[in-house]
Order: C-alpha cells, then structure tokens, then sequence
C-alpha cells in the first residue's frame, strides 16, 4: 500500500507539470532581534527568496529559498496558511486580504530578490520568464510581496512596507549584480574579474 501511495502521489506532477510546484528548500523562521517580517501570497505563482552578499563592487547570489510549503498540485496546497507573531496587517487596498498567506520572521539589513519563474511552451522551444524585485529589508519592520497584473507570460512582482499602515514600495537595491555565467547544470558561475578586486 505504501509504494501504490507514492505511485499516485508521483503520477500527477509528472503529467500535470505545469500545475505542479514542489517546494523543495523552504525558508526557516529567524530567530534574532534584528528580524523584519514578510507576508506573500500563497498562491500558483510560488515565490522564492534569494539571497546575495557584496563581493567588490556588486552582488553574488548565494542562496535561494521557497516561500510556499509542501506540495502545490493545480492550487491544492499541503499548507494553506502560515502565521508569524509581530508583523502588521494588511492595509486597506492590501490584495492579501481575506487570501491564503505565508509569513515569515527574516533577518533585516539583506541584499534580497523575492520573485518566480515559469516557462512558456511553443511547437518548437519552451522559453524561461522570470520575475523578481530586490529590496533590504529593515529591522522591525513589515513588509508584503505579490504578484502584481498585467504581464502576459508572467507577472510583476511588488514589495511594500506595511509598518506604518500604508502601502508603500520598498525601496530597490543601487548596485547590480556580478558577471556571471550560467553552467550546464543551470547554476551561476560568477567571474572573478567582476567582483571589483
């Protein structure tokens, strides 16, 4: 019974795969006094976190983790909602309001990139979109990331600081990123010359 279990529970991502997410790495909780609190939208679109540190003059990305849990298959999740304490609610105008959410407590003064990535399929090739809004988050502060309308193969992402009861933008990053090159394996290998040293 247990390997009819697996055999089903495998199956539908594998012929449905474009209606599968899988989250893989979910992100942890932060523990310390400087943490800044973080609510998206637990929804088909599944975000991710990255995170990047300053090497020279300009970022290396150096982890990346899932903002959904468990196993999304065609909008079932294995987990709905997740709660933090501390962070503000929603304001007026808020589209997470009355809506599936995952919050989460992260460490404040990151370089971070919250976004996703989908692809599009044609006869011939099947392209990657992605999608993705940096920001450093403040300690005490709260902040919300969702999807925005209006794409067309894929949407825009936006970041607002909620602490004071408003939406407002969280200010992006003025530094770009390192040259890099991407491996056969789809990893970014970063060149040494980039890094300003």
């Amino acid at each position: 019974m247990r390997n009819l279990t697996k055999t089903l529970y495998i199956v539908p991502c594998s012929l449905l795969l474009s209606g599968c997410v899988i989250s893989l790495s979910p992100l942890s909780d932060y523990a310390g006094n400087d943490s800044a609190k973080i609510r998206i939208a637990n929804n088909v679109d599944p975000l991710s976190l990255k995170f990047f540190k300053k090497v020279g003059n300009c970022l290396q990305e150096v982890d990346s983790k899932s903002l959904v849990t468990g196993v999304n298959i065609l909008g079932v999740k294995s987990t709905k909602s997740k709660k933090v304490e501390g962070i503000k609610s929603s304001p007026e105008g808020s589209p997470l309001i009355m809506v599936d959410v995952m919050e989460y407590s992260i460490q404040s003064e990151q370089y971070l990139q919250i976004g996703y990535r989908t692809t599009s399929q044609s006869t011939y090739s099947q392209q990657v979109h992605s999608s993705y809004r940096s920001f450093i988050p403040k300690a005490g502060h709260s902040y919300e990331a969702y999807t925005l309308t209006g794409g067309y193969y894929i949407q825009p992402v936006m970041i607002m600081d909620i602490t004071d009861g408003k939406n407002t933008p969280a200010p992006e990053w003025d530094i770009s990123e390192c040259n890099y090159e991407v491996s056969m394996m789809g990893k970014k290998v970063y060149q040494k010359s980039s890094s300003g040293e």
